[in-house]
């Protein structure tokens, strides 16, 4: 740190000399040669100075505090999501904490960039657990960040049928954050088996967004009764929560007319709230 330090001290030193020059000679091209040096120097110092006690923390091998609160470790997952995010090219994915449990959304590519960043995150100092809801939605001829904005496919008439579902019960824009929130939610609470062959009969952008999240660490138990799926959903974000119960209940009543043949299998496996809200609740 002591090195560092002399570096940064010599540095603005040469800078002020170079301010100097400027200066004495205010109009030749020597003092505005020298005032474009001071500046970019300046700026260098500055930069340097800034970044020396990350730099020397990193080198020294210590770790960052992890008794901070969720918000400071949101911007710390963040923060080092950065580079992960650059090198898959994918967007920036969304970060919530909950007491020290991570819980992240976004598209991905396939299932292994997911597991990355997963790994990534587990791997920051504060972090007890990981709750993931990435899913694979950026087909091989998607635009990636680096390449500008992004063109969607068509959506399957399974997708367009809950998306319409969703906006009539007051999702509006957020459709499709709403949707995936509800089946999210909805299919973490099947058994694996039931719920592979339940998705099986769903098109791939709808199996897409009802991939059920992947916990590393930490994580909440299983949801038992209809508040607790609607709190799932509000947790999943991007669905107003004065809405969240009549969109879940729509959403869910139109996913089992997309599986009718598997609806008698998934009523079997919920508990008694669960299966009643299954069965009964009107499709739109």
């Amino acid at each position: 740190m002591a090195i560092t330090k002399r570096l940064i001290q010599v540095a603005g030193l040469t800078a002020g000399a170079i301010g100097a020059i400027a200066v004495a000679a205010p109009d030749t091209a020597l003092g505005q040669r020298a005032r474009q040096l001071a500046s970019r120097l300046a700026r260098d110092v500055r930069y340097a100075a800034a970044s020396a006690p990350g730099i020397a923390y990193r080198l020294s091998g210590r770790q960052p505090d992890p008794n901070v609160p969720d918000d400071v470790l949101a911007d710390r997952v963040r923060s080092s999501l950065g580079p992960v995010e650059k090198r898959l090219d994918i967007p920036r994915v969304h970060v919530m904490v909950d007491d020290h449990v991570v819980v992240v959304h976004g598209e991905v590519s396939t299932e292994r960039d997911a597991c990355q960043i997963e790994h990534a995150i587990m791997r920051i100092s504060g972090v007890e657990g990981v709750e993931s809801h990435l899913h694979p939605g950026l087909a091989p001829g998607d635009t990636r960040p680096s390449q500008g904005a992004a063109v969607p496919s068509p959506p399957s008439t399974s997708m367009r049928a809950l998306l319409e579902t969703a906006r009539d019960a007051g999702a509006g824009p957020d459709a499709r954050n709403a949707v995936h929130a509800v089946l999210c939610a909805f299919t973490d609470r099947l058994p694996e088996s039931e719920r592979e062959q339940m998705v099986a009969h769903l098109p791939a952008d709808v199996r897409a967004l009802a991939g059920p999240p992947r916990r590393h660490g930490s994580h909440t138990p299983r949801l038992k009764t209809v508040p607790q799926l609607v709190a799932a959903v509000i947790a999943e974000g991007g669905v107003d929560p004065a809405r969240a119960d009549e969109i879940t209940r729509a959403v869910i009543a139109r996913l089992r007319n997309l599986v009718r043949e598997e609806a008698r299998d998934v009523a079997a496996v919920l508990p008694a709230d669960l299966r009643e809200l299954w069965e009964t609740e009107p499709a739109r």
